[in-house]
């Protein structure tokens, strides 16, 4: 158990790790140098360690077939159940670029020998992704960094989805794991996971419909329906309090707003200029300032500090009484 555990199992999880999460380790140490990286590691292996015990005793149940896709397959599904928990809004932003991927012929999305998902201009389709140790992944990551960086000027959160897939694989020349693609979309589009917290004290807040951490692919329908709903509701709004909610990201909803909504494809960024009545290059000057802090914002309204607070608690009490009535079950 043990030289399989050495051979086998830890260079594996390692493997999977590094491509799924972008981790690696310092040279000269064993521990991956981000702490929750380790975690979901240890966590990895102790679920392996623990089935092939099972089998070894004859309780484990159907065998194993192909150890080294079933440790793969582990390895992968603790992962994406990692990044879920941690980035709510990139999982719902990787099905809407899985979803593009495979609706338009330009692009393709595949897998490799190792069970990764690739993306890439369709030309590209079959070829593998770059295997890279520890080592080697930092360097990588550099140079992510260096052609990322040259997208910054691109304004990609105007651009429709296909423009910036193209931009990207122009960038880096090659297919990029899905994660990555989803990685460096979010960081173009200045997406955030702000820590959930309670918009209200009931049960089910609206922010943990929002950002569950056990959305799965089957429930992502009915927080579109949620996310669609409360863009309809916040567009009824008077302009003032639109301006104090989504003026200020940080919001007791636990839900950076102005950036989930494009990235959900529930509205676009002109669509926000326009129900806030700002013309489009204007909102990109204020856009590249947020989130602003409550004196910025009135200054920006004419209002007073304590008026603005008062603007957003009308807006957010409203949309709490609105979302309410919708997510309330109907009696049996």
């Amino acid at each position: 158990m043990n030289r399989l555990i050495a051979e086998h199992l830890e260079p594996t999880i390692r493997q999977v790790v590094r491509r799924k999460l972008h981790a690696y380790t310092p040279r000269g140490e064993i521990k991956f140098k981000n702490p929750d990286v380790e975690e979901v590691y240890n966590e990895i292996l102790l679920k392996l360690i623990k089935r092939l015990r099972e089998l070894k005793g004859g309780s484990g149940g159907k065998p194993i077939n192909n150890l080294r896709s079933y440790m793969a397959a582990v390895a992968q599904n603790t992962c994406d159940e990692y990044l879920r928990r941690k980035h709510p809004q990139r999982y719902y932003l990787k099905n809407k670029v899985r979803h593009y991927l495979t609706e338009h012929g330009e692009f393709a999305l595949w897998k490799d020998t190792e069970g990764a998902w690739l993306a890439g201009l369709s030309v590209w389709d079959g070829k593998k992704a770059d295997c890279r140790t520890d080592y080697e992944l930092s360097g990588a990551v550099e140079a992510q960094e260096t052609w990322t960086s040259r997208l910054q000027s691109l304004k990609a959160h105007r651009l429709e989805m296909g423009e910036l897939l193209n931009f990207i694989f122009q960038a880096s020349g090659k297919p990029l794991e899905l994660d990555e693609l989803v990685s460096v979309i979010a960081r173009l589009w200045v997406l955030e996971d702000l820590p959930a917290e309670s918009f209200d004290e009931g049960e089910n807040p609206l922010s943990e419909q929002l950002a569950s951490a056990q959305a799965g692919p089957e429930t992502v329908a009915e927080y579109q329906e949620l996310l669609r709903l409360l863009w309809h509701e916040i567009c009824q709004l008077p302009r003032r309090q639109q301006v104090a909610l989504l003026f200020n990201l940080r919001n007791p909803y636990g839900v950076n707003v102005i950036t989930l909504f494009p990235a959900t494809g529930i509205a676009t960024f002109e669509q926000i200029a326009e129900t806030l009545g700002i013309p489009a290059e204007q909102f990109e000057e204020t856009w590249a300032r947020l989130p602003m802090d409550d004196l910025s914002i009135a200054a920006y309204l004419g209002a007073t500090r304590q008026q603005v607070i008062n603007l957003r608690k009308n807006a957010r009490d409203r949309l709490l009484r609105r979302m309410q009535a919708f997510s309330r079950k109907p009696p049996r």
